[in-house]
């Protein structure tokens, strides 16, 4: 029997897209778009999507833990896929047709490879949204997981998440240079190892299966790790904060008091959207705040975040969870497992091809993702399900 849905997830995924918004919003947004309003005041650590792959992570392990990995990858693409396809669409219309001149160098190339999710493996491929950096990791995530879960048991657990933290660190030896090892290691996001192996001994150590010592050495190496490929160590630091929160909801009490259970409605509604929010609200934001500029920096800030849970709503109303039920219903929805593996499979034949991330659709820049904070407003982003996964339709205790 199903037991309670814990309060205290959706607390926690609610802080965690909050911080990502506004990271966005009074920095990111102003710093790539000087037209814009200066901010009233100025939220700069980027920590929020690193926290939500975080608790992806973890959940990820609470479903494969229950068996039949692969209903748990089909229904995390399921509810993964489609919303992020019709989010990149949009988005890329609203680059190409409403955003101010000169804001989009936006191709249909562009939107292909975004959709197909191999814009870090094709060269010279802008990104529609940098928000969805968090997508292609979380699916190599998921497959990884339910392609190891049968294969790796006991200690070889414990050596698979210290092996996520250290090996990373060993390869970018390699990957000072465009090569083989560095097109793999930016595409498949290696640099965010250490974000999977804290959620996967967060969820050890709940189950009682890592020690307290133990996991605050493996948290210490990780969130090590995190500064050297982030060079951001006050976004670090704030990560840190953070996951003493994720620790406290994944081995405490829920959080059912007075003043989060009299806030549950609402509490709940928007963890639901979650997801959704995540991938509408930075490009998209950034025109809508252009628009009403001339009502100055609050109007701004409210406009960016109205217009986010508004079209968050609708893409998770209309999109996420219809697709999800029609997808999971249909005893071909596994095929999803295999379209994005033959996409991984494509992206080897890319013979020489250096992988960069490319300039985002509404800024001519280009910069390796290796020297970039894990959360930098160009490389950003949220939702658990740091998204989908933890967006998904899961039992008892989990997010959603």
């Amino acid at each position: 029997m199903p037991t309670k849905r814990r309060i205290n997830w959706d607390v926690l995924r609610i802080a965690a897209v909050l911080c990502v918004l506004l990271q966005h919003a009074t920095h990111a947004g102003p710093s790539v778009h000087p037209e814009l309003s200066a901010p009233v005041f100025t939220f700069s650590l980027e920590f929020g999507a690193s926290a939500l792959v975080v608790i992806s992570a973890f959940f990820a392990c609470a479903s494969l833990a229950k068996g039949a990995p692969g209903r748990f990858l089909r229904s995390r693409l399921a509810r993964l896929l489609p919303a992020y396809v019709v989010a990149a669409v949009v988005t890329y219309l609203v680059l190409r047709h409403v955003a101010p001149a000169g804001w989009s160098e936006l191709e249909p190339r562009d939107l292909l490879f975004n959709a197909l999710m191999l814009q870090n493996w094709v060269p010279g491929v802008r990104l529609v949204d940098f928000s969805y950096w968090t997508l292609p990791v979380q699916v190599t995530g998921f497959v990884a997981g339910a392609l190891l879960v049968s294969r790796v048991r006991g200690n070889g657990v414990k050596a698979l998440v210290w092996g996520l933290v250290l090996g990373p660190l060993v390869l970018r030896v390699w990957t000072e240079e465009p090569g083989v090892v560095r097109t793999f290691y930016d595409g498949f996001g290696v640099h965010r190892g250490q974000l999977f192996a804290i959620g996967v001994g967060i969820w050890l150590w709940a189950k009682g299966r890592l020690g307290d010592t133990h996991l605050f050495a493996l948290l210490t190496a990780a969130l090590l790790a995190q500064a050297v490929h982030s060079a951001d160590l006050p976004s670090t630091i704030g990560l840190g904060v953070l996951l003493i929160a994720v620790c406290a909801a994944a081995g405490g009490a829920d959080w059912d008091v007075a003043p989060v259970r009299v806030l549950a409605r609402p509490i709940r509604w928007l963890a639901g959207i979650s997801y959704g929010v995540y991938l509408v609200h930075q490009e998209i934001g950034y025109v809508v705040m252009a628009k009403v500029a001339a009502f100055g920096p609050w109007a701004e800030l409210v406009a960016f975040t109205g217009t986010a849970v508004v079209l968050g709503w609708l893409l998770t109303r209309f999109v996420e969870r219809p697709a999800h039920r029609a997808l999971t219903a249909n005893p071909n929805g596994s095929v999803l497992a295999g379209l994005v593996l033959a996409a991984r499979l494509l992206a080897a034949r890319v013979v020489g091809a250096q992988s960069h991330l490319g300039s985002v659709g509404t800024v001519p820049f280009n910069l390796p993702p290796l020297r970039r904070p894990v959360s930098h407003p160009s490389t950003s982003a949220a939702a658990p399900s740091a998204l989908g996964d933890v967006a998904s339709a899961a039992p008892s205790d989990q997010p959603r």
